[in-house]
């Protein structure tokens, strides 16, 4: 719709960019002052879509305990473990297999598990030149978590209910999510690692 020059003028004035060469008293369309401002506005930045990989394991059904051996296998660099449990031998081999290789492990365990005796490889693992630590600060130092290659591009996290024991393989009903690819996702569980680290005591 058109305004005569005198009705536009009684308008209140609004500040345009200062890159427009020209006042609002010049413009005779309010179509065309939304469509000035519309020129005005910076360029929308179109959001990256997400690369981050995310897998999910059940069990029954589905071998989870041979996806965390497969995964700490293929690692690179580093594996970082929580466990409240750890029994089960062929996840306890896979992390002394990775202690051969050269990589940096770590392993936090449960403290009052490990005396209970739910945490039978410790030991093992500290021998083979792994940096093992024994977590006081919690009443259940409750996480199941693996961290691979964490700070480098493939990293991925290993997390969910599984407890790393033949039980939680064949006899319960368990989940593990692996989520790789997701730098902020790894930032924050090597961030979780080192805090829960700083609250435990070194082996033995």
């Amino acid at each position: 719709m058109n305004l005569d020059r005198a009705k536009l003028d009684r308008l209140p004035r609004m500040p345009l960019p200062l890159l427009l060469p020209f006042s609002v008293s010049s413009v005779t369309s309010v179509s065309s002052v939304f469509l000035l401002f519309a020129l005005a506005l910076p360029p929308q930045v179109e959001a990256k879509p997400s690369t981050a990989q995310v897998e999910a394991a059940f069990t029954p059904g589905d071998d989870i305990a041979g996806i965390i051996r497969s995964r700490i296998a293929h690692a690179k660099a580093s594996v970082r473990v929580q466990a409240y449990l750890l029994t089960d031998r062929t996840i306890a081999m896979a992390l002394l297999a990775a202690c051969r290789r050269g990589l940096e492990v770590e392993v936090i365990g449960d403290a009052a598990q490990f005396e209970s005796g739910g945490l039978p490889w410790l030991g093992a693992l500290d021998r083979a030149g792994a940096r093992v630590y024994l977590n006081t600060s919690h009443a259940a130092s409750h996480n199941k978590i693996v961290i691979l290659d964490g700070g480098l591009a493939g990293a991925a996290v290993i997390t969910g209910s599984f407890n790393f024991t033949q039980a939680a393989q064949s006899k319960n009903a368990e989940n593990v999510v692996i989520i790789s690819r997701s730098p902020e996702v790894t930032d924050r569980f090597m961030e979780n690692f080192a805090d829960q680290r700083s609250q435990s005591r070194p082996w033995p």
